[in-house]
């Protein structure tokens, strides 16, 4: 989970260089790397909740979905959830996020938000 004002191929490049790499600095790549995860195509592997702007909304959208991932057991050990906002606990969760299971995939998925555009 998380943010990135660049495009979602560029974004999911990276990964794969941090993973080619054995750079395990990004939580993600960290995650494949510990748990030897095999990486799949962009389309397989990245899902785009929310185009905006880069800034405060962006922020929000992206404590939003990781407290919505968070709540269903959806997001990688590795990571945190540091916003522990009690608005978030009256928004409503996706029925797609309700209808995953947390070990559903070998492949983990890394929903982003970006810049629109």
């Amino acid at each position: 989970m998380g943010q990135s004002s660049r495009a979602i191929s560029l974004r999911h490049k990276e990964h794969l260089r941090y993973i080619r790499n054995n750079n395990p600095i990004p939580t993600y790549a960290m995650h494949i790397l510990h748990n030897r995860h095999q990486i799949g195509p962009a389309d397989e592997t990245l899902k785009l909740l929310k185009p905006c702007n880069k800034g405060t909304k962006m922020n929000c959208w992206e404590a939003l979905h990781t407290n919505m991932h968070y709540r269903q057991g959806l997001l990688i050990p590795e990571q945190q959830v540091t916003d522990t906002n009690p608005l978030f606990n009256l928004a409503t969760i996706p029925r797609d996020l309700q209808a995953n299971s947390p070990n559903s995939s070998s492949q983990p998925v890394i929903p982003y938000t970006h810049t629109a555009g």
